[in-house]
């Protein structure tokens, strides 16, 4: 039927039967195998965000030479706008940059310690500190949640480094914290009696707890809410005991 197919020339084509065992080759991987067993397949590292450094946002303002606009209304003391998480971003890049570690809390870092953050800010956003005066208030407001974020973060770090003297974990600083005096600042902190007995003490606190909320937290506003409720029903039923 296909006459092309043939060729009277062509040899007889021999067909040689599938061999039943495996070449010595095989064999000798298959022992190899059956010896060590397979091998696993290393697992690729995952890859996990950096920390957050405010260069993208940098990046945009310079190419497009025109700062990023943020609504904050007098009323409603709260960021607005598409451009918010890049404002939360570049308010934790500020203070990761510029934030003194070696205070212990955020109302001990003075004023001209605070500067170069809000300069940093107005360098990429639109805020006018002098017309609108109560955007450095929105700001401080969350400063010092970021700074306890920040330190947070450190001391797990440094939980990872309880094994080795105190030479060694000073010298392993934190990648994130600029400044070799604050480093050891904080080493020798959290070694205090005192930021001991303050652990021990909050972790106390926090056991005793009936509810996993921190204060100003949508569930802590609701427990708020429902026993003023409770408190008034008391009051209509029964208005001389209800609030002794």
């Amino acid at each position: 039927m296909f006459p092309y197919l043939q060729h009277n020339n062509m040899p007889p084509v021999t067909v040689h039967p599938r061999p039943t065992s495996s070449s010595s080759n095989d064999s000798s991987r298959n022992d190899a195998t059956t010896e060590t067993g397979p091998q696993p397949i290393p697992e690729r590292p995952r890859k996990r965000r950096g920390p957050t450094q405010g260069f993208q946002t940098a990046h945009i303002v310079k190419v497009t030479q025109k700062k990023l606009e943020v609504i904050i209304e007098k009323e409603d003391m709260q960021a607005t706008g598409p451009n918010v998480p890049r404002f939360a971003n570049e308010i934790g890049a500020a203070e990761h940059q510029y934030a003194p570690l070696n205070k212990i809390r955020w109302k001990d870092v003075t004023d001209a310690e605070k500067s170069p953050m809000y300069s940093r800010l107005e360098n990429v956003f639109v805020l006018d500190y002098d017309k609108r005066h109560w955007i450095k208030e929105v700001i401080e407001n969350d400063m010092p949640i970021r700074f306890k974020e920040f330190r947070y973060e450190l001391h797990e770090f440094y939980e990872t480094l309880l094994d080795l003297p105190m030479a060694e974990r000073k010298a392993k600083k934190h990648d994130q914290v600029l400044n070799q005096e604050y480093w050891d600042f904080l080493c020798d902190y959290w070694e205090s009696e005192a930021f001991k007995n303050k652990s021990k003490r909050n972790a106390t606190n926090r056991s005793k707890l009936t509810h996993g909320h921190c204060s100003g937290s949508r569930s802590f506003l609701n427990t708020q809410a429902m026993g003023l409720l409770k408190s008034a029903r008391r009051f209509v039923s029964c208005p001389n005991q209800a609030f002794r």
